[in-house]
């Protein structure tokens, strides 16, 4: 029985008794078991239960009411509760024990028991107590399934075996029972009694495919495929429509390596009008990630754009379509899905996000701009969308907006997300190295590569920066060096290798890894490429061929100020 406090209060008033004002004016000696201690256990129990609501240390109360009523079952047991919620284990469970032991009737205990039991993988003595429970009430169906699947959980097949034959015997043909009973003997590999369960549950519902299609599965899993062909070919005349069949049979046919049948159904799949759209665009995502013929992906494009064309409110549905043109590399595209899917629905982040990267890679930068902005006022606090931002200004040459956006982009990307903050502070490095704040840049070099001492990019970035400068070259080249052992013959790190080269007066051996650039670029080489190949062969002594590579350097728009002068000069200028 709870008393309320005024009821408490005024029964101890007329009772002459004393009441604690706070649990530490308890006396330490525990009195004899009595009216008046029970009734100061009560108080005490009131004011621990009100300080647990208030998040407030109860454990002083309750253990203090315990030296008033030691034989307090529900003192123990909310002792217990809190050492639950302190993930204190050990103490939990002697408390309750002890709430058990003194209230032996008290399933709702023995629940609590069995349940920390269980989260500590104790699962045989979890059921053991559930058995003590079915005693007596032993055609308890949840009890007796709890025991089956802890039994299962601990691996003592005869016993969760037993539980479920009793469950059988009791309850018959109930689907959830023989559900357990089907896993029980999947779990164990035992699959010709698996297939009787399944068979017993076709029989119960021969109407629903769902035992058909795991039937198949179940010998396709156990490299039986003539019987599974078998009852997949039942199930299909049984159940034309049905998407469940049809994707099954789908996954069985790629399984297979049969890639025609695997497209016929997942075709049929995909413009199934019992499936949902984000259903249709899963299955034709795994379709088109797993297939690199262009056929293929073409198909699978023409199927996304008719499920985005035939659900036009589902901005999912279009988003989705999105994505397939993204995969394809279809960027331009690819926005103006995302585009339409923001428009629908403003508040998807990821779509806000996949927008702003595709119009990126599309060299899109004024878009990024606009519609960072529009994000931004969405998701103000998304680091992410800030980066994004500060990207696309960085590559239109604004560098401070680009620093101004970089530097709130990591004043809110968290601490642990290492990655992504050395990316961002790799950005800042280059922005303020454009703006010629050198220490800074190099600063963020440095921070960047505290966090991924091995990000190829960075240190190719670091190394080219300080070789402009002629500034450090033996860390320049040592950095260098390092990013063509993780990325190697990547034509940027090869020309800046060969820089730093030449920069040390290794102009031989510059040369040797610049050429190995251009050859790498083929005909994508670009004018700063040229540029440098023409300065080493003009300290070979070879003029005639560092004007040529001079010419070509500027024919392609190397962005040199003192090109112009070399060429008319027919002189290195540095």
């Amino acid at each position: 029985m709870i008393l309320f406090k005024k009821s408490i209060v005024a029964a101890t008033l007329a009772a002459g008794l004393w009441l604690p004002a706070s649990a530490q004016e308890v006396d330490t000696i525990p009195p004899p078991i009595g009216a008046q201690s029970k009734l100061n256990a009560v108080v005490l129990h009131y004011d621990a239960v009100r300080a647990r609501n208030k998040g407030d240390n109860a454990e002083a109360r309750l253990r203090d009411a315990i030296k008033f009523d030691p034989e307090g079952a529900g003192l123990y047991y909310d002792l217990a509760r809190i050492h639950m919620a302190k993930r204190q284990m050990g103490e939990a469970e002697k408390n309750l024990k002890k709430a058990i032991e003194l209230e032996p009737g008290n399933n709702w205990y023995k629940e609590q028991y069995a349940g920390l039991l269980s989260e500590q993988n104790k699962f045989t003595e979890a059921a053991e107590l559930y058995e003590e429970m079915v005693a007596k009430d032993e055609y308890n169906k949840e009890l007796l399934q709890t025991i089956a699947y802890l039994y299962q959980r601990a691996g003592e097949k005869k016993k969760a075996t037993a539980a479920y034959e009793k469950l059988v015997k009791t309850y018959g043909n109930d689907e959830e029972i023989l559900e357990g009973k089907l896993q029980l003997h999947l779990n164990n590999n035992e699959l010709d009694e698996a297939v009787k369960v399944n068979n017993r549950l076709i029989e119960l519902a021969p109407g629903e495919s769902k035992y058909y299609i795991r039937l198949a599965e179940m010998y396709n899993n156990n490299d039986q495929q003539d019987k599974a062909a078998e009852i997949y070919k039942k199930a299909e005349e049984m159940f034309p429509d049905d998407a469940g069949i049809q994707l099954s049979l789908s996954e069985y046919y790629r399984r297979k390596g049969d890639k025609e049948q695997y497209k016929k159904y997942m075709q049929k799949v995909v413009r199934n009008n019992s499936l949902g759209a984000s259903e249709q665009l899963t299955v034709l995502a795994g379709f088109i990630l797993s297939s690199d013929d262009s056929a293929d992906r073409q198909v699978s494009l023409e199927l996304a754009k008719e499920i985005a064309t035939n659900n036009p409110e589902d901005a999912r549905a279009i988003a989705g379509y999105g994505d397939m043109l993204g995969v394809t590399g279809h960027m331009t595209e690819a926005a103006e899905q995302y585009k339409k899917s923001v428009e629908i629905d403003p508040a998807n982040y990821v779509v806000w996000k996949n927008l702003l990267s595709a119009y990126l890679q599309a060299d899109m930068y004024d878009s990024v701009l606009k519609y960072s902005d529009r994000a931004l006022r969405v998701f103000p606090n998304q680091a992410q969308l800030h980066y994004l931002n500060g990207m696309a200004y960085s590559l239109k040459k604004d560098y401070p907006k680009a620093v101004n956006a970089m530097e709130r982009a990591v004043d809110m990307m968290p601490e642990e997300n290492k990655g992504e903050l050395a990316g961002m502070y790799g950005l800042l490095a280059d922005a303020y190295y454009n703006m010629k704040d050198y220490k800074a840049s190099d600063e963020y070099f440095e921070k960047s590569l505290k966090l991924a001492p091995d990000n190829p990019t960075t240190l190719n970035n670091y190394a080219y920066y300080l070789s402009e400068r002629g500034e450090r070259l033996e860390d320049a080249e040592k950095m260098s060096k390092r990013s063509l052992e993780l990325s190697p013959d990547l034509p940027t790190f090869l020309d800046t290798y060969g820089w730093i080269l030449y920069k040390q007066g290794n102009y031989k051996k510059a040369k040797e890894y610049i050429e190995k650039a251009i050859n790498k670029e083929e005909q994508a080489a670009g004018g700063t490429l040229w540029d440098h190949l023409g300065d080493v062969n003009y300290k070979l002594g070879d003029k005639d061929k560092a004007l040529e590579n001079w010419k070509k350097a500027k024919e392609l728009g190397a962005d040199n100020p003192n090109l112009d002068r070399k060429i008319a000069d027919k002189k290195l200028y540095e």
